[in-house]
């Protein structure tokens, strides 16, 4: 089966190409959620309270902040590519929970950040992966 992409015999086109505007609004919604999730993170960790299981250990906690700060932008971005630009109704407290889950971790055990790195870029991989099988069957039908 094949897919009309001039729209002259009535169908819808193919793809559309993303209004810049949109664009521009997922890039500012994904920029937001980033930049709470990491001031959060970094008042959290400032700020921790004594003998909370998840208090963090001594040392700079740059790398990690701008480690899931990369991640979560990226994400952001994914998220609202598979939806057309339009966004997801909680998308935004889904990636931020998900993502401040992972920096309080991250700022209290210290993993090795090639690990790190290694499970975000799978785990964006694998997300791609469903939002691109989303897109084309969403299109298509």
């Amino acid at each position: 089966m094949t897919i009309s992409t001039d729209g002259a015999d009535g169908a819808e086109p193919a793809t559309e190409p993303a209004n810049p505007r949109a664009v521009l609004a997922a890039l500012g919604w994904s920029g937001a959620v980033t930049a709470v999730v990491v001031a959060v993170g970094y008042a959290t960790y400032r700020w921790p309270a004594t003998g909370l299981p998840l208090e963090p250990l001594p040392g700079s906690p740059w790398a990690y902040l701008a480690t899931w700060g990369a991640l979560c932008l990226a994400l952001c971005m994914l998220l609202r590519w598979s939806t057309g630009f339009e966004g997801v109704e909680g998308g935004s407290q889904a990636i931020g929970a998900l993502a401040f889950a992972g920096v309080r971790t991250s700022l209290a055990h210290r993993p090795d950040l090639a690990l790190l790195w290694a499970y975000g870029g799978l785990a964006i991989a694998l997300a791609a992966g469903a939002a691109a099988f989303w897109r084309l069957r969403h299109h298509r039908s």
